[in-house]
């Protein structure tokens, strides 16, 4: 097919030749390296394009952390982790417990891996799973956190909440991050399965809510 004279003018004028496009991609392939306090901690991340917010700690998931309860022995479970920061900050602050870091991406899952491997976090566990699907049923977990994506299905939080409550012992605590437009729909939802729920912050973007286990 041949090209109009104007467009095909267009494309060799304007577009980026063979040269500057492989030095883009080597670019891009590189990973993604930055350090960053996390309550208190100094933790080094490695991370790479198509995960979610690649170059800096997203505002959502510090401040989710900014409201957790954390305590020594507790053990933690960090839901759709990403490259982990949730679950890495929770080994700091609860260096007695175990903590499993789980996502359905196996990119995200090798990231997870590698940044806890690089900031010595040996009370870690990194797994590949559909939210709970392939965690131990035997596990339990004191803490569950999320930054619950906003493009998950209904069905998928409904999902998340009623698999962890199974996974919690009494007095467990689910704490979630999510836009403010989701706000509404966990209070209900986390009423629903747990029985309570309370909104511990709502920024300008993102609310923090938490659910405890009570029965």
């Amino acid at each position: 097919m041949t090209l109009p004279a104007d467009l095909s003018e267009r494309i060799t004028t304007k577009g980026r030749d063979r040269f500057e496009l492989e030095h883009m991609r080597q670019k891009w392939r590189q990973d993604q390296v930055f350090t960053a306090p996390v309550l208190g901690h100094s933790l080094t991340f490695h991370s790479t394009w198509g995960l979610f917010s690649p170059e800096k700690l997203d505002e959502g998931s510090l401040l989710l952390l900014d409201h957790i309860e954390f305590k020594p022995a507790l053990h933690s479970i960090d839901l759709g982790c990403g490259y982990g920061v949730l679950g890495m900050a929770a080994a700091k602050m609860c260096p007695q417990g175990q903590h499993v870091l789980i996502d359905k991406d196996f990119v995200a899952v090798e990231y997870a891996q590698k940044n806890c491997m690089l900031n010595q976090l040996g009370n870690t566990y990194v797994q590949l799973s559909n939210g709970f699907l392939h965690v131990d049923p035997k596990l339990k977990f004191d803490l569950v956190m999320s930054n619950l994506p906003a493009k998950a299905s209904k069905e998928q939080h409904y999902l998340y909440l009623m698999d962890a409550y199974h996974a919690m012992p009494m007095g467990g605590r689910f704490y979630v991050v999510t836009i403010n437009g989701l706000r509404e729909f966990m209070q209900r939802t986390f009423k629903e399965v747990f029985g309570n729920s309370q909104k511990l912050k709502q920024g300008k973007t993102y609310t923090v809510t938490m659910a405890e286990r009570i029965d």
